[in-house]
């Protein structure tokens, strides 16, 4: 056996791939492929389905519930619990669906910062203007209640947004669908301070405001279905 290496051996190796190049080309079938839509049909879409989101958090209050102290709460105190929990909503639906300097969303970065700022800002709210809950022995069979139902009005607008939203997260997919759950969770938060008189720390915490994490793990789990 020698050990002297002789290159031009190597051309005695055969090519397993040789046949492959003379096989013909297919012609893809444009038909088959699927077409994304026009960028204005999809901002039609997202505005559609906010309006659409919007309308059944205003029917909620309109149709079933509303608290009874409406007319006698002064403006500006329901004024702050609607647009607390509205610009948490609006901080995280910022950074869900901005499209980014070069149109593949905000940085992972600016999202994830978002998605910890809306449920932040909710929660020293309220811990700092909502009194103490009352004793009176029923405040866990209200504040499941509310949670439930506050479950309800975020679980629509997250099944409206996944469906506008869908293939649109090309980067930080994962991030950016729970900042969509976030934001729909805090738009029920909303709701519900038009809709409950309760305004115990505890209970708005937990039966209004853990829906805005609630639903970022909800956004997350839908991330693959929006994701591109």
């Amino acid at each position: 056996m020698s050990d002297k290496l002789d290159l031009r051996r190597l051309d005695d190796i055969p090519d397993p791939f040789s046949g492959a190049a003379g096989a013909p080309i297919r012609a893809l079938d444009a038909r088959s492929m699927a077409r994304s839509p026009p960028r204005s049909r999809v901002e039609v879409a997202r505005a559609v389905t906010l309006a659409a989101a919007l309308l059944f958090e205003a029917s909620w209050l309109v149709v079933v519930e509303r608290r009874p102290d409406l007319d006698s709460l002064p403006p500006g105190r329901l004024a702050a619990r609607l647009l607390v929990p509205l610009g948490a909503g609006a901080i995280a639906l910022w950074a869900a669906a901005h499209r980014g300097p070069r149109g593949l969303g905000e940085r992972v970065e600016r999202v994830a910062i978002a998605v910890i700022a809306a449920p932040s800002l909710f929660a020293v709210f309220t811990l700092l203007t909502s009194p103490a809950d009352a004793d009176d022995g029923a405040l866990w069979a209200r504040t499941a209640r509310c949670a439930m139902i506050a479950a309800v009005l975020a679980s629509a607008p997250l099944a409206l947004g996944a469906w506008a939203l869908r293939s649109s997260f090309v980067a930080a997919s994962g991030w950016r669908a729970t900042a969509l759950g976030a934001a729909c969770g805090a738009l029920a938060a909303a709701t519900m301070s038009v809709a409950c008189a309760d305004e115990g720390a505890l209970h708005v915490l937990i039966g209004h405001g853990a829906m805005i994490l609630v639903g970022g793990l909800a956004g997350a789990a839908l991330g693959r279905r929006v994701r591109a």
